[in-house]
């Protein structure tokens, strides 16, 4: 746990030195064909993806979203299980984070079961959570998964599926978009023993005074 939670502090650190030193932050490269309102994988310097891939060890996998929004106040990262064909809360976590102008969103994970940390960074500061998805062990089950990879637009107040992610112990797994998250039940349909994802929600309203959505709020990555 100590191991996680310093990676994700590196992590973190090496989220703000990218945001200072990119491409990103300047402002000619603020708008792209698809208005302000954006979300992306993150388009990272050999210098970045080096630093990254070394502080990714003890996660084995990590992703990085460009955002560019306006209006929003707050950010809400959420993580589900699959069950019965639809998707079931994990965990979810709102932060009074203003990701007002460009920032990045880093997810860090293997297994989702064995652990998943959240960074998110922007001009005017951050944060981050840890938490597992549901499953116990995970000996025997194959994985597969499907994350973010195209531009695209951001509403505020509406889902943004990240991530999707397979645990199964069948040897042959269909793999699915991200878009898929909108269509549970398809993903259901093959009966795989877990079906995860994580999603982002860029809202209008700040943390302040609103009622803790979450079934469980994610610790914080200290």
């Amino acid at each position: 746990m100590r191991t996680k939670r310093y990676t994700a502090l590196l992590l973190a650190a090496a989220l703000a030195l990218s945001l200072a030193g990119c491409g990103m932050m300047d402002k000619n490269k603020k708008k792209d064909e698809s208005g302000d309102m954006t979300i992306q994988p993150a388009q990272l310097s050999e210098e970045e993806t080096a630093l990254t891939e070394l502080l990714s060890l003890e996660m084995k996998s990590y992703r990085i979203f460009d955002f560019q929004v306006s209006g929003a106040k707050s950010v809400k990262i959420s993580a589900y299980e699959l069950v019965d064909g639809e998707w079931s809360p994990v965990t979810t976590g709102l932060s009074d984070f203003a990701p007002e102008g460009p920032g990045r969103i880093a997810l860090m994970f293997g297994k989702m079961n064995e652990g998943v940390s959240v960074r998110y960074q922007g001009e005017h500061g951050g944060g981050g959570a840890q938490f597992a998805m549901p499953g116990g062990d995970s000996t025997g089950l194959f994985d597969a998964t499907s994350v973010l990879t195209d531009l695209t637009p951001v509403e505020l107040e509406k889902e943004i599926p990240l991530a999707i992610q397979i645990a199964t112990s069948q040897s042959e797994i269909d793999s699915y978009y991200v878009n898929f998250f909108e269509m549970p039940r398809e993903l259901a349909k093959h009966n795989y023993e877990h079906i995860y994802a994580i999603t982002a929600t860029f809202r209008a309203s700040s943390v302040s005074g609103a009622s803790q959505e979450a079934s469980a709020e994610p610790s914080p990555a200290e």
